[in-house]
């Protein structure tokens, strides 16, 4: 990471996006503690939580579902659960929200289908909304049903309040959902912008690493071209 300034917003959603090595994934463990900061700050709905563990941001408010689930595969459902939501009531919060988890309370986790997963890594935050929720990649591998389904939940945690900043790689899944999109470049942040400005166009170019379309100062314009002299 190099000079990243980036604010999410409670009640929001800021789509992180950029292509395969750009650093998504070791902001998220940042923000989470799982990656210590060797400089800057990670401030969350006020406090200072830089030096914190990463359990200790859990108590800050500070929710992860990494990329790959973020489940315990050997213990059951139930337990999976049992681990955020100590009291059986929340389990029973988070089971009318899933039902498909009620149906497996007693399966091991690492056998369910990948959107079951998903689902299972998001019911705790849904019984207990989170100030910042940190989401990397959660779409990855999944049908487009499912998607809809984890989507869904995200626009749920963020009409609570919660500040979601959503990782993907695939952009233009994410601009339904969107408030505002960052692009994440070799560690930097190349910009930030409104979800209802950011256009294929602007996606493309980012993508391709060119400058947006109708800047000036960076790309020339045909009058300009055709009085160049090559060099």
């Amino acid at each position: 990471m190099h000079g990243v300034d980036l604010v999410v917003p409670r009640g929001e959603v800021v789509a992180l996006i950029g292509a395969n090595g750009a650093g998504k994934s070791t902001l998220c463990s940042v923000v989470a503690g799982t990656v210590p900061a060797t400089a800057g700050r990670v401030v969350v709905g006020g406090t200072d939580v830089t030096e914190l563990p990463p359990h200790r941001r859990v108590g800050a408010g500070v929710f992860l579902v990494p990329e790959g689930r973020g489940v315990f595969p050997a213990l059951s459902v139930e337990e999976n659960l049992a681990l955020w939501l100590t009291d059986p009531q929340d389990r029973e919060a988070a089971y009318e929200r899933f039902p498909r988890l009620r149906e497996r309370r007693g399966q091991a986790a690492g056998s369910l289908s990948g959107g079951e997963q998903q689902m299972l890594a998001l019911a705790p935050a849904l019984v207990r909304p989170p100030l910042l929720l940190v989401a990397d990649e959660p779409s990855l591998g999944l049908a487009p049903r499912v998607v809809d389904e984890v989507y869904e939940a995200l626009r749920e945690l963020r009409d609570r309040g919660t500040a979601v900043l959503l990782v993907e790689e695939k952009a233009n899944d994410v601009l339904s959902l969107a408030d505002t999109v960052a692009f994440l470049q070799v560690g930097r942040v190349a910009w930030v912008a409104p979800a209802s400005e950011v256009d294929e166009d602007r996606l493309v170019r980012s993508y391709l690493g060119l400058p947006a379309a109708g800047d000036a100062e960076d790309e020339p314009d045909a009058e300009e071209l055709a009085g160049a002299e090559p060099s």
